[in-house]
């Protein structure tokens, strides 16, 4: 006989129902001996918008974590993450997310000035000096259009691109033991006027970087800025900078409980008193990607039985295997 040491009858015969409608090859119910107690029913909660979806899930989070209760709140994917991790920070609950939440222009900024700090530390690298310039023609002072994949350019602005990286790929043929990237950049006798203002930005930001005092003092984080072509604008780095801070304040453990977040094909191997499950809404669950509800019905399974008290199941809209499958005998229950 097979033995349930984690999650509660009420709970696992409900997620058996999910197998029996949409897993042809399951081979249950299974005969198993519970060693926890019957538990209570999944609660099913119907919500009128992402934002109410958010305010529930932080709710929840909050009070059990205040009854010392460990959280795991399963999404269907990664976009859902920054929204309910926004509201738990104004909730003050406290909370850990696997993945980067910072918005993607954050992130491009952000990512764009990480490079251009890695080759000042190591500005003789050649890998280091390539990225560096790489990244002052993709989005830099010295950027030249046609650098994004799939974006349709008219023919001389992709020649442009052309010329422009065939003139920077020409530097390697003088890069050698005694000669890196840097170097032979420098010492390019008739420079073109766009490796003329690399080679300038990159030699100011070199220079500043190696004297921070004297009439220099200061200068380096306003020239980072200028080469990089971000915060020239007071007000985006206030808001990029708030953004951070916010994501740093709301990940923050807890030492009396702790609120996952975690997508649902990340669930396998994890538990929780309470579990959340949410963005159960038509056109997301199943995958419409997905080319049989096999995989899709056994991930549900395993999120549903990662609860070890009580599951939380919130979705917008009436959901196809929630409704058809009645996980809830008495109904829906209303917000």
């Amino acid at each position: 006989m097979a033995h349930s040491y984690r999650c509660p009858k009420n709970i696992m015969k409900n997620a058996e129902l999910v197998l029996k409608a949409y897993y042809p090859s399951w081979k249950g119910p299974y005969n198993l001996e519970y060693h926890v107690p019957d538990g209570d029913e999944p609660i099913i909660w119907q919500v009128p918008t992402n934002q109410a979806e958010a305010e529930w899930i932080a709710r929840i989070a909050r009070q059990s974590i205040a009854e010392k209760k460990t959280v795991l709140i399963l999404v269907p994917k990664r976009e859902f993450f920054p929204a309910i991790s926004k509201t738990l920070g104004q909730y003050a609950v406290p909370h850990e997310c696997p993945a980067n939440l910072l918005p993607e222009d954050v992130n491009r900024r952000l990512h764009i000035l990480s490079r251009l700090l890695g080759w000042t530390k190591n500005p003789h690298n050649s890998f280091e000096t390539r990225l560096a310039i790489e990244s002052l023609i993709n989005n830099g002072v010295a950027k030249v259009p046609g650098a994004i994949k799939g974006k349709r350019c008219k023919p001389e602005t992709i020649a442009r691109r052309v010329e422009i990286e065939t003139e920077i790929g020409c530097l390697w043929e003088g890069v050698n033991k005694k000669c890196d990237l840097l170097d032979a950049l420098m010492e390019i006798a008739t420079p073109s006027d766009h490796l003329q203002l690399i080679r300038e930005t990159l030699a100011g930001l070199l220079e500043s970087y190696r004297s921070s005092k004297g009439e220099l003092e200061g200068e380096f984080a306003k020239r980072l800025s200028l080469a990089a072509g971000v915060w020239a604008d007071p007000l985006k780095l206030t808001e990029d900078i708030t953004c951070i801070m916010e994501h740093m304040d709301a990940s923050r453990p807890t030492s009396f409980g702790a609120v996952q977040l975690m997508t649902m094909r990340r669930a396998k191997g994890l538990e929780a008193d309470i579990v959340v499950m949410v963005g159960l809404e038509d056109d997301i669950i199943p995958n419409p990607a997905s080319s049989t509800t096999d995989e899709e019905a056994r991930l549900f399974y395993v999120s549903m039985t990662r609860a070890m008290e009580q599951l939380y199941m919130i979705g917008l809209n009436p959901w196809d295997w929630t409704i058809k499958v009645r996980v809830m005998d008495r109904g829906v229950k209303g917000y």
